[in-house]
């Protein structure tokens, strides 16, 4: 059996904030460096064969956080990068839906399939791409326990995927830092956690997970 841990990124000033990033280069804040150490060592006692990241700045740097419990590099894939906002990205969801109305309303009509402004993806894009890494990497380690650390759509578009369906833009986003598993064996994936944040209780006592605005809910 291969089991994959699908980890978010600790959080940004940004996430914070309710900035769209997309593919903008953010780093983590002083809390989301706390998340990232809390990750790293929740997943210390796994015994972990290979851990990938998104090669974004607050992906990589949760990856390290986990890596050095277990003396890997992580291996760095463009295509586990969060979905590229266009020119949405570096404002919040309240200003692009006045900047972009149009966009909004053809969202509503195709969320899957329409593009963000400005050269942006689709959600099939994203989904796309992120379903090509995971096969990918599962080819690589068969019988292998593996990390993949990455953006909030892409842990929606894998365990999607993973229970046979298609993303849906509309469903809460999975918490920083959090682990959510897929287990595949028999040719057969397997969901097997979602959104585990148990690991970050003692920061959830200053704040709590709620606090954070679902910035890549799409549609409310």
């Amino acid at each position: 059996m291969t089991t994959v841990y699908l980890i978010r990124h600790g959080q940004t000033l940004a996430n914070r904030e309710g900035i769209l990033q997309g593919h903008l280069d953010a780093p983590l804040s002083e809390y989301g460096k706390r998340q990232a150490e809390l990750v790293g060592k929740a997943l210390s006692t796994a015994n972990i064969d290979a851990i990938y990241s998104s090669d974004l700045d607050r992906a990589r740097k949760t990856a390290e956080a986990i890596a050095k419990y277990h003396d890997l590099e992580p291996i760095l894939d463009p295509r586990l990068r969060e979905i590229h906002c266009g020119s949405l990205q570096g404002k919040t969801m309240e200003e692009s839906k006045r900047l972009y109305p149009e966009f909004f309303e053809s969202l509503k009509e195709d969320p899957l399939n329409t593009p963000r402004p400005g050269g942006g993806e689709s959600y099939i894009d994203l989904h796309q791409r992120s379903v090509d890494a995971f096969e990918d990497i599962l080819k690589k380690h068969p019988e292998s326990n593996v990390v993949i650390v990455t953006h909030g759509g892409v842990v929606r578009c894998l365990l999607a995927y993973a229970q046979g369906m298609l993303p849906d833009p509309s469903s809460p986003t999975p918490d920083n830092a959090s682990i959510s598993v897929i287990s595949f064996k028999d040719g057969k994936l397997q969901v097997e956690k979602i959104n585990d944040i148990s690991h970050l209780a003692e920061l959830y006592e200053e704040m709590s997970p709620s606090s954070q605005k679902d910035t890549y809910r799409w549609l409310n």
